[in-house]
């Protein structure tokens, strides 16, 4: 079997079972995860937040461009359904909404996000916010090998699991 080129700055393959590092290149080189860190935020509102309750938006997603679900000020939605914006649209809406709401205030969610990076030994990471721009503050900062932790505790979460193997997904109300 032939390998693939892999042209990129890092990359990890890790046995998530064990966590055993299979093959890496640059598993330490730190740069912008961007969306990815909503992996982060999904794990912080499944474990503090309640799923069936259901949060009125606010002005903080004024804060949010990009991607999103396109929620208003003043409509009221559950927090799944937020997960699930957050996950399968990569809705930065989503996660302002879900940061204000789960942590009581944006900057107490990051906090929040990077006090489970140093639980999960993420000792290359930093988290600014709950979306991953960074065209407002220096975005959130990571390697591939602390992500491969990130998922691999994420993925044992039936909640998450849940979210990330739907494929399309219908509010029950909407």
């Amino acid at each position: 079997v032939k390998a693939v080129d892999f042209v990129g700055k890092s990359y990890i393959v890790m046995d998530t079972y064990n966590g055993i590092v299979l093959e890496e290149q640059n598993a330490y080189y730190v740069q912008s995860v961007a969306s990815i860190s909503k992996i982060m935020t999904a794990i912080i509102a499944i474990e503090n937040g309640n799923l069936k309750d259901e949060y009125t938006i606010g002005e903080e997603v004024n804060k949010a461009w990009g991607s999103g679900v396109y929620i208003h000020i003043g409509d009221k939605i559950t927090l799944q359904d937020l997960l699930y914006g957050l996950m399968l649209r990569s809705g930065n809406d989503a996660a302002m909404c879900i940061a204000v709401n789960v942590g009581g205030s944006l900057d107490k969610f990051v906090e929040m996000m990077n006090q489970k990076a140093k639980e999960l030994n993420m000792e290359h990471t930093i988290f600014s916010n709950p979306t991953g721009l960074d065209e407002e503050d220096e975005g959130n900062q990571s390697c591939v090998y602390d992500m491969a932790l990130l998922m691999k505790y994420a993925s044992q979460n039936s909640i998450f699991n849940d979210i990330v193997d739907t494929k399309e997904y219908k509010r029950l109300d909407g």
